[in-house]
This record gives structure tokens, C-alpha cells and sequence, in this order.
């Protein structure tokens, strides 16, 4: 075929390897070889393809990436006609998907390193943001899932606690310096029963509530919950 009928290399991640060239490592002296064709044997190659992409590593006696290896995906072209790296993992596959341990660095800067299932983000792994934030805990499906940190880097406070799906569910928002809050989240924000801890040991209980919409209104309110502390009492030695 003529290499303009593949599609441009996709946000999706997806490997494009509809044409190709490959060409093999040799088993004894480790050395690459010329470019050839397919040969239905396992064993380390470096097939490059037709949208610019690359694979260099392992792959099993049905042409898929198997075991180790790194992949590269690549950016349009510039003015000039070059050709910047778009992405890498490098880790390693099974049956043709990224599973196992392995390190990705996405197009926006972001990296990942950790367990890997079906092309997805799966068991435990460290994420680290362009942004400075970081997450270390459990994913699924590709989303934060289970017990995890997220720490924000612009202020060193960090969320610890149990995350669903993405997102927070419960435990500890912990501010540098300035105590700590535990207690349910919703959508990212305190909500419901929780305890604040300030950093001279007094702690308040209370409540963030929503805002309580009037009853001809049958929309909610918009606004922030807010909280309804219980009164304070701290102990004099």
C-alpha cells in the first residue's frame, strides 16, 4: 500500500503497525541486522512503522510484542519536515499489550511507572505530573483505585486515604504546617463528617453540608459546602 492511506499516529495510544519494516537482533553476536521480513520465530527485533513509530525489543512466535521492550511514538512534522518524540514506554508486553511493570512518558509530560494489565494502568505505581503533583498508590483500568497518596506540589499537601474510580473517597488531607483534615470527599472536596487537626493539637468535628435549596427550587444550589463546626474545648494541662 501507499503510505498515505494509515491514519496519523491517534491520542489514543494505540499502535499503529499495519505496515512495517523489521529488522532482527542476531542471537549470538546481539548486533542488528538488515531490514527483512517477518519470520515466525521469537526473538528481538526493531520494526519500525510506516507512521514513524517504533518497537525495539521482544516478541513471541505470533509477531506480537512479548517480554521486554521499548516503544516510541511520534509527533507530526515541523516546518522543517522533523520529527519530535511524542511518547515512550518502555517495560514490558504481553501478547501484543503493555502488562507487566513498565515506564510511560506521555505526551504531556506526565510519567508513569508501575504495574501495567491490557494497555492500562493496573496494580501499583508512582505518577508523576508535568504540574509537580504526585500520586504513589493502587490503579485500575487505568484510574486510581484503592489506598493511595496524591501530593500536591505546589503547596505539600497530600491526600491519603482510599480512592475510587479517580477519585478520593475518604481519609486525610494533611497541609504543610498547618494540620490536617480527615473525613469523607465528594467530587474532590470534603463532604460529609469530618474532623479537622490543627497544628497546636486542637481538633474540631463537624460537618461540611450542602447548601440547602428553598423548597419552590427543585435544582440544587449552586455554592460550596460548607462547614458546620461542633464547639471546640482544648485541654489545659
Amino acid at each position: 500500500g501507499t503510505s498515505s492511506g494509515y491514519p496519523p499516529a491517534e491520542s489514543k495510544m494505540a499502535d499503529d503497525e499495519s505496515e512495517y519494516k523489521i529488522s532482527y537482533y542476531d542471537k549470538e553476536t546481539g548486533e542488528l541486522g538488515e531490514p527483512s521480513v517477518w519470520v515466525s520465530d521469537p526473538g528481538k527485533a526493531k520494526a519500525e512503522y510506516a507512521n514513524g513509530d517504533s518497537y525495539d525489543g521482544e516478541f513471541n512466535d505470533e509477531k506480537m510484542k512479548h517480554g521486554q521492550g521499548t516503544y516510541t511514538w511520534m509527533g507530526e512534522e515541523n516546518d522543517d519536515g522533523e520529527r519530535t518524540v511524542k511518547a515512550t514506554y518502555t517495560g514490558s508486553y504481553a501478547d501484543g499489550k503493555r502488562s507487566g511493570v513498565g515506564k510511560m512518558t506521555f505526551p504531556n509530560g506526565d510519567v508513569y511507572e508501575g504495574e501495567w494489565k491490557d494497555n492500562k494502568m493496573n496494580g501499583e505505581g508512582l505518577y508523576k505530573y508535568k504540574k509537580g503533583d504526585i500520586y504513589s498508590g493502587l490503579f485500575l483500568d487505568g484510574l486510581k483505585h484503592g489506598q493511595g497518596t496524591y501530593e500536591y506540589g505546589e503547596d505539600q499537601s497530600r491526600l491519603t486515604g482510599t480512592w475510587e474510580k479517580g477519585n478520593f473517597l475518604a481519609g486525610n488531607w494533611d497541609f504543610e504546617g498547618a494540620g490536617s483534615y480527615s473525613g469523607e470527599f465528594k467530587g474532590g472536596k470534603p463532604s460529609g463528617k469530618g474532623k479537622f487537626t490543627f497544628i497546636n493539637g486542637v481538633s474540631q468535628e463537624g460537618e461540611y453540608a450542602a447548601p440547602v435549596a428553598a423548597d419552590e427550587e427543585e435544582e440544587a444550589p449552586e455554592g460550596e459546602p460548607t462547614w458546620k463546626g461542633n464547639s471546640v474545648y482544648t485541654s489545659v494541662s
